[in-house]
């Protein structure tokens, strides 16, 4: 392996402080090679020394190499690891996570990775919460590495079982715990027989922690096992942690029913005789924590259940609804906003009919709930399910248009923002809703910015939803050039940036009538005013030639005169304003028809030669060299 290879993350700098603190002297200190500076830091240095060591693990590591690594790095690890009593937790959490580093990059012969399994293993049974879940999350990663030279030679895979058994069969509950983390992955990667039987013993252990372990990951063994002939022995402890006494466990053991997948999906009439009643009892369980954790993952278990699309479980569906009905009319704010989450794929996985029938009754009551996140979470949800086709536009247009009008016009701005950031999607529908549009106007004179950006944003698909002659008539004067002047550069890029499609909604011929002339206006009124409007302007010009440029054949003199007031722009006295000018014609340059390509080579090339000669600002001069380079690539 090459030792050019540089470890991921960043190492500490260097510390005077962290030298002194070594018994060494400066001078061998200055001589000695990376592992022996490591290991004199660990042996000798005070706590802050050793966790700057570890930091630096990786760095030793690439350092050595693969042969030397192997040969002196990790016995001294192990030994590290191993002894007693263990060293600080805090050096523990980063040994664990640093030796990811090393897999694959210097060792990925699985002979090689299995020298680190020992090291897993006790940093897995140690006391400190943070210590063993980065050990789990270490196993699963050197679990990713081996199963890429699966099927394993069964003398690797004896070890990682034995390794299993004494976790699972530890008298202390700490090695329990990270057992069930890495069973999964083991299984996932092993295949072996055993280990369903490990996991089933600690389902059943008479400690909670370990319980609540088991429930939390046993959802990604149920996937690992991939039948339903393997999961039946799995089945009944599922089923006995769903109703455990405990509801920490129960609400773990809901909630790792969606890291199934749609594994099980081929098998609906399993899923309904043991994954349905789990989901019905939860949904009205008596703990909130356990419908809160259902609400979180509800999408996924639904979809897990298989009974999308398929006419003989039309009622299983209809009673998955109903529990979802349930958990968006808790009485705990937290179940309603996890669930409201999930209101779209909902949707989508239940199709128009179980849209009307379950949850389209329920839309008023969580659009005017009390709680700002349910009411802000229904917002986005009904901007979601109004895409994908599952809803007809008739529906969505009488369904959504009254919440989203009532949406626009909410106290708190993040429940506006939600329907502005989406209601571009829905612009074809805009003209069946007059409400809406009002409300967006209104909205153009927000005093929050970020509410005024996103009406800057929509007003161009307005003029596409309800017509030319509605946005130059009503959106011009009151709307669009106001926030064009807008105080807050955020809103005024908004507007730049729908110029491409104003241009590819209205034409040439119109945006030279209608828009340009006030462009123009807005610029020399600005002469003698502020250089921003005038870089706004600009932008907006560049915008506007190179939408042209993509919508050719179109005819017209737009992209000509934009070309000139950006050439005009070139020759302000303010610097930032040529600046801009300059990147407006970057943009240009690049037009491929060939009356474009000769303005570009007669006039624009020669005007940025010339600015560059002249140009006295170092920002000025690199926006026209990039402007140049950009032109003479094409």
């Amino acid at each position: 392996m090459s030792q050019t290879i540089a470890p991921t993350g960043v190492s500490p700098p260097p510390s005077i402080t962290l030298a002194r603190s070594l018994s060494t002297g400066t001078d061998e200190l200055s001589g000695m090679g990376p592992f022996d500076l490591y290991k004199e830091q660990m042996d000798n240095g005070n706590t802050e020394a050793k966790v700057d060591a570890m930091k630096r693990l990786p760095v030793v590591a690439f350092a050595l190499g693969s042969a030397k690594m192997q040969s002196e790095l990790l016995p001294y690890l192990k030994t590290t690891a191993l002894q007693q009593p263990p060293i600080e937790d805090e050096l523990l959490v980063l040994m664990a996570k640093q030796m990811e580093t090393f897999v694959p990059a210097l060792l990925n012969d699985p002979k090689e990775i299995m020298e680190l399994v020992p090291i897993v293993e006790r940093l897995g049974s140690i006391e400190e919460t943070v210590v063993r879940n980065q050990a789990v999350a270490l196993m699963n990663h050197l679990c990713g590495s081996l199963i890429k030279s699966a099927p394993l030679d069964p003398a690797l895979v004896s070890p990682l079982v034995s390794m299993s058994k004494r976790l699972v069969g530890a008298d202390w509950f700490t090695a329990k715990v990270s057992a069930a983390g890495m069973l999964p992955e083991l299984y996932n990667l092993t295949k072996h027989a055993d280990l369903p039987y490990l996991y089933k013993e600690l389902c059943v252990d008479e400690t909670p922690m370990v319980r609540r372990a088991a429930a939390q990951h046993l959802g990604k063994l149920l996937k690992a096992l991939g039948s339903k002939e393997k999961a039946n022995e799995l089945i009944p402890v599922l089923q006995q942690l769903a109703r455990d006494e405990q509801d920490s466990v129960r609400m773990l053991a809901v909630a790792s029913m969606a890291d199934v997948g749609d594994v099980y999906c081929s098998s609906p009439e399993w899923t309904k005789e043991f994954i349905l009643p789990l989901l019905k009892d939860a949904s009205t369980d008596l703990s909130w924590r356990v419908r809160h954790n259902l609400s979180k993952v509800f999408g996924g278990v639904a979809q897990s259940l298989g009974f999308q699309g398929k006419a003989k479980f039309v009622n299983d569906q209809s009673l998955v609804m109903a529990c979802f009905v349930s958990l968006l009319a808790d009485v705990e704010a937290e179940v309603r906003a996890a669930a409201v989450a999930h209101f779209a794929t909902m949707v989508h996985w239940g199709g128009s009919d179980l849209f009307v029938n379950h949850l389209l009754p329920l839309l008023p009551a969580l659009a005017d709930d009390v709680v700002m996140e349910v009411r802000s979470k229904c917002a986005l949800a009904i901007m979601e399910s109004s895409e994908g086709g599952t809803l007809e536009d008739t529906l969505i247009v009488q369904s959504f248009g009254p919440l989203i009008e009532s949406f626009l016009q909410d106290e708190f701005q993040e429940v506006q923002l939600q329907v502005l950031g989406n209601l571009h999607k829905l612009s074809h529908l805009l003209h069946g809703m007059n409400g809406v549009v009002s409300s967006i106007l209104n909205m153009s004179k927000a005093t929050n910015w970020r509410v005024r950006r996103g009406v800057a944003k929509l007003l161009p698909h307005l003029a596409e939803a309800r017509g030319l002659d509605f946005f130059a008539n009503v959106l011009m004067e009151p709307a669009w050039l106001v926030l064009l002047l807008d105080p807050v550069a955020c809103v005024r890029i908004a507007c730049v940036e729908g110029m491409s499609v104003l241009v590819k909604v209205a034409g040439q011929e119109w945006m030279s009538q209608q828009i340009m002339p006030q462009h123009v206006r807005i610029y020399n009124h600005a002469e003698a005013g502020s250089y921003l409007i005038r870089i706004t302007i600009l932008q907006a010009h560049a915008e506007t030639a190179k939408a042209v440029q993509e919508n050719p054949g179109s005819g017209g003199s737009l992209w000509m005169d934009c070309v000139n007031h950006i050439l005009k722009g070139m020759e302000d006295k303010v610097a930032n304003v040529r600046m801009v000018a300059a990147q407006g014609l970057a943009k240009v340059v690049t037009a491929d028809e060939p009356d474009q390509r000769a303005v570009i080579e007669s006039q624009i090339i020669p005007a940025l030669e010339k600015q560059l000669a002249d140009e006295t600002d170092m920002d000025c001069q690199a926006a026209c060299t990039e402007a140049l380079e950009a032109a003479q690539s094409k």
